[in-house]
């Protein structure tokens, strides 16, 4: 089963974007559970899950859709509980955001609403007013502080890691076999199959004749690309048709398929350029990998952090 992610740290405001789907009326202010002075309550829960509810709704029929809901909600509980609780741990070591932060952060949300009475509107849905809002990037501010400080500035990636990263894992930085396309289509059901093949082999008889391969394909192919003169781009070995993937892989650089039949209709490919199999270099992914090490070490570490948080705080699931 495909696993969602959700962000570690939750951005409070991320229910903007789908206030309609919770209407405040229909939101019961249930207490869920209690972290040390900090309450999470049914509208805390029903408010950072909007986004995903509606994401759900495209994806997963009635029954699917419940379970899945069933599970996020899970996960959203634990995580909303995580953020209480370092909430509460930067209020007691009184983790200071001035006004002006709370503001900036404020404005930039005002700024994505056409005026102010839309977006009064949205907040007021949702229940909240410019005060509550206002508070809720305060708190935010302070946790996201707090994590910089006791986690994020505590990690570091060496230039040996990366090394030594890149050099135990060749295979994730491996370039297959590949070809840089272009390509011609002439479909069958717009014309009679035996047209289509007449027209594909003239087109490919021209091509070979010197005829602009380009040319043809922005006057001619019925393909996506005829635009761009049929230009494919890059394509690894195993990623096209088998027959037409044998096909392609066997021919020089400035070569030409015969018209090949697919269920589409008659397909020509002119390989532009060729690359044999190799493993990137690392100068090209160092970026790459520093920031993969980066984001377990801080994954990691965090995790640790919270449990510890959690072994000397009062949580109250209810």
């Amino acid at each position: 089963m495909k696993q969602v992610r959700f962000p570690l740290i939750f951005i409070f405001i991320s229910f903007l974007s789908a206030a309609s789907l919770v209407h405040a009326a229909e939101v019961l202010e249930r207490i869920l559970a209690v972290v040390n002075d900090e309450v999470v309550t049914e509208r805390d829960l029903d408010t950072a899950m909007a986004p995903v509810v509606a994401q759900f709704r495209t994806m997963y029929a009635a029954k699917e859709f419940e379970e899945k809901i069933k599970e996020a909600r899970q996960d959203f509980l634990r995580k909303i509980i995580e953020d209480k609780l370092i909430l509460t741990e930067a209020k007691r070591r009184q983790v200071i955001v001035k006004d002006e932060e709370v503001d900036e952060s404020l404005d930039q949300v005002r700024a994505k609403f056409p005026n102010r009475e839309t977006f009064l509107k949205a907040i007021e849905e949702q229940g909240l007013t410019e005060k509550k809002l206002w508070d809720r990037f305060r708190d935010q501010l302070m946790t996201q502080k707090l994590v910089d400080y006791e986690v994020r500035s505590r990690i570091s990636v060496s230039p040996g890691e990366v090394s030594d990263y890149y050099k135990a894992r060749p295979e994730e930085f491996a370039q297959a076999d590949r070809v840089r396309l272009q390509h011609i289509l002439v479909r069958v059901g717009t014309r009679p199959e035996a047209d289509a093949k007449e027209f594909a082999d003239e087109l490919a008889t021209q091509i070979r004749q010197g005829k602009d391969f380009e040319e043809l394909a922005r006057s001619y192919s019925e393909g996506a690309e005829a635009r761009e003169g049929g230009q494919m781009g890059w394509v690894e070995k195993g990623q096209l048709l088998g027959e037409i993937d044998a096909r392609v892989f066997t021919l020089d650089e400035q070569q030409i398929t015969e018209p090949l039949k697919s269920t589409l209709g008659y397909h020509i490919f002119k390989v532009v350029e060729k690359q044999k199999f190799s493993v990137k270099p690392l100068t090209e992914v160092r970026g790459q990998i520093q920031t993969k090490l980066f984001k377990d070490k801080l994954r990691t570490r965090l995790e640790a952090w919270i449990q510890n948080l959690k072994q000397n705080a009062y949580i109250s699931i209810r």
